[in-house]
Order: C-alpha cells, then structure tokens, then sequence
C-alpha cells in the first residue's frame, strides 16, 4: 500500500540524476496528510533531533518501523508522531502528520529504506510498487477497505470524504477524514441513527454503520 490515503505526489525521486545523491523519495499527501504505515513492523525509533551537529535533525520528526526482514524503513519531516517505540504496527496504521520540520523546505514526506545493516540504501519506490519518477499515484482501492480498526469507501483509489454513500439498499456516511460514522451522529442539523455493530433484527441484517430509520413506534422502516 502507499503512504498517504488518495493521491501520492512524488516531489522528489530516488537517486534521479536531477538529486543523484537523494536517498529516498520525497512524497505529498494532496488529499490527506496522515502518515499509513505500509507494513507490519516495529516501531523502533520515534523522535527528534535538534542537536545540528547530529546530521539526523535534518530528519526533523521521524519515525523508523523494522519489518520482518529488518528492512528499516525512515518517515522524516512530520508535523507530529502518533506512535511509540516499541509499538507493533499493521499496514494502515498512522504513524504520524506530514510536515515540515527538520531540513525542509515545504510539507512533505521523506521515505528512506534501509537494510538491517544500516548502510545499504534500497529503492524505495519499489517498495510502495510505484515507479521511481516523479508523478501522482494513487492506490487502486476501490469498496469498503478496513484500515486501523475503520472502515472507509474508495472511489477510483480515492477516500470518500464528509458525503452520504449508498451501497445495496443501506444508506452509510462518511466522516471529514473517511472513516465510516457510526452511533448517533448530528448531520445537517439532525440526528441519525448509524448502526454501531452488525445485528439482526425481524430477520433482517443490518451491517455496521447503516443508517437506521424507524417509525414513530420504533418499527424499522430500513
């Protein structure tokens, strides 16, 4: 999976000959600026150096997860980090906010990978499965796709965002950041009912996050 939810503009490529000497990819969350963790990992370092004569303050806020293989893999410049050291992570859980803090010179991300020996630098285009160049590119989600413990809709590898979706005959709302809304949520000046888990009720299966609509008796009408 990508780094950012919707579109991922690469600013800056992986040793291109226009930065022969940039070791990651420079990347824009357009449509939203959470940090996803593309693997499952371990958080093994999260902080920030201000010392300068540490070349890592360049990194600013940043965030190393360790995969399976010990690949280490380097989120740098985030306006802030939502994980701790030591953490597991799955993909799709947050790691952080895009920013601009270290060296840097406007919001980004930089992603750097590594070999476990810390030495030998990787493309890490291939591992997002993107190619090395600079461009906008999407993941080719589309559905209902879970994702930390939520549920979000993709429309052509784009979050639905802060919109009513119907999917079968079950109406469902998105939130401002596209997770599903569940529980009673106060919409356009009124109240609705999302089913905050999947039940059953008369026979019929209402799934997680519809929007329940009763009669003045309580009777479901859908």
């Amino acid at each position: 999976m990508l780094i950012f939810r919707g579109k991922n503009r690469v600013t800056s490529g992986y040793r291109l000959p226009d930065r022969p000497d940039h070791n990651g990819l420079d990347i824009v969350g357009d449509d939203n600026r959470d940090v996803l963790c593309p693997v499952t990992g371990i958080v093994k370092s999260s902080a920030i150096v201000t010392n300068q004569n540490d070349p890592t303050w360049e990194w600013g806020n940043y965030v190393r997860v360790d995969d399976a293989e010990g690949n280490r893999l380097y989120f740098c410049h985030m306006d802030s980090r939502k994980v701790t050291v030591g953490q597991k992570v799955n993909p799709g859980d947050q790691l952080g906010v895009m920013g601009n803090t270290g060296y840097s010179f406007g919001a980004h991300l930089h992603f750097e990978v590594r070999k476990a020996d810390n030495k030998t630098i990787c493309d890490p285009a291939v591992y997002l499965g993107i190619p090395n160049a600079k461009g906008t590119y999407t993941d080719s989600k589309s559905g209902w796709v879970s994702e930390n413990g939520a549920w979000y809709r993709y429309e052509a590898g784009l979050a639905v965002k802060n919109r009513w979706v119907k999917d079968g005959k079950w109406y469902y709302r998105l939130g401002p950041d596209g997770k599903m809304l569940t529980g009673f949520q106060k919409i356009g000046g009124e109240i609705f009912c999302l089913n905050p888990k999947k039940e059953v009720q008369d026979g019929l299966e209402i799934p997680v996050g519809a929007c329940i609509i009763t009669d003045e008796r309580g009777n479901l009408i859908r």
